[in-house]
Parts: structure tokens; sequence; C-alpha cells
């Protein structure tokens, strides 16, 4: 991996997890940010640090129930907005979503492993061209 600083660390201390429950699990640099892949398929990007996974229709709404702000000026633009972020390395994508990771899910193995699951179903999906 070439990515440096707060995503590369996230990134190696990420993968051995993601691989234990997924199997084969590639990381890809662009620059900075760190790309997941499993089976060539985009799942998951770390950027500045921050862990985000691909959603969709079927997805979005795990994420929309555990971000419930008591106060909405709290929430970060680029979750109460349903960031979009564009592919690294994929110019057949337009533009694909992401989102962060609500922090219980980091908290624990097997929910992390579940939702990176989700995600990489979410990735197939989007590569199929599929629209949830």
């Amino acid at each position: 991996m070439m990515a440096t600083g707060e995503s590369a660390r996230v990134a190696d201390a990420l993968l051995p997890l993601l691989r234990a429950a997924m199997g084969g699990v590639e990381t890809r640099d662009a620059g900075n940010v760190v790309g997941l892949y499993l089976q060539g398929t985009l799942f998951g990007i770390i950027q500045d640090g921050v862990l985000l996974f691909r959603v969709d229709g079927r997805t979005r709404a795990d994420y929309d129930a555990a971000e419930r702000w008591d106060d909405p000026d709290e929430a970060p633009e680029d979750e109460a907005s349903g960031a979009s972020f564009e592919a690294p390395g994929n110019a057949g994508l337009a533009s694909a979503s992401f989102r962060r990771l609500p922090p219980f899910v980091l908290d624990d193995e097997d929910t992390l492993a579940d939702w990176a699951r989700k995600a990489w179903e979410a990735g197939k999906r989007a590569r199929a061209g599929q629209i949830t």
C-alpha cells in the first residue's frame, strides 16, 4: 500500500479484521484515499482516516436509522447529505455513494463484518448496474 498518513494507518488496522471476515480484501491507493476491494468490487474507502462503506437503496436506511441526531446542527455535513464520492480509479462510475460508519459498528468485529458484507453486496449491485 502506498498511501501514507491517517488513511494508511486505518487501513492497516482494519485489513486483518476484514480479511478474517470476508477473505481476500485488497486495498488500492488513490492519493489521499484508500479503496477497499473484494473480488474487484469497491465496497469501502478510507478518506482522511475515516472509513466509509458503499450504500444503495437497500442499505441506506441502516445508516439513516443509526445516525439519529438530537440536534441536526451537530450532524457532519457529509453524513447529513448522504455524501457522494467519486470512486477512485473507476471511470465507469460517475459517482458512487458512500457513508461514514456509525461509531457502534467499529466497536464490534462481527458488526463491522456484517456491514462490510452489505457494502460489498451494494458494490456488486452498483457494478452490475442495478439501481436500488
